[in-house]
């Protein structure tokens, strides 16, 4: 199993941009990627082969009064962004998640996206 906290991820709003009629990575887009890719290599991930589940928990920004911050992604829209970033990392391909958990998780300074990637 595979067990990554990571940076607060990107908007899906925000995460293509339109470049000659083509939609492309944006430069947020890119930088979590590098990001994802930074975290996984500390933990020295490497791909798992055949099915995966993938457990995501969206862990909103802690405030300076100790709750969560009630300014946060729509839970739907962190799920592309948190699996392409994962791509050729946890899994080579992303058709490889045959079942996919989402959840709102505790706060946590900064936010952050806890994931926990499983062979099936």
């Amino acid at each position: 199993m595979i067990r990554l906290t990571l940076p607060y991820p990107v908007s899906a709003n925000r995460y293509w941009r339109i470049f000659n009629g083509r939609a492309v990575h944006s430069a947020e887009a890119r930088s979590y990627r590098e990001a994802v890719q930074y975290k996984a290599r500390e933990k020295r991930v490497t791909p798992i082969a055949g099915d995966v589940s993938v457990h995501v928990a969206l862990c909103p920004e802690l405030t300076k009064k100790g709750e969560a911050s009630k300014t946060r992604l729509d839970l739907d829209n962190c799920l592309k962004v948190a699996l392409d970033a994962l791509q050729g990392i946890a899994f080579s391909n992303d058709k490889q998640v045959v079942k996919l958990i989402a959840e709102i998780g505790p706060a946590q300074i900064g936010g952050a996206l806890m994931v926990e990637v499983a062979q099936v």
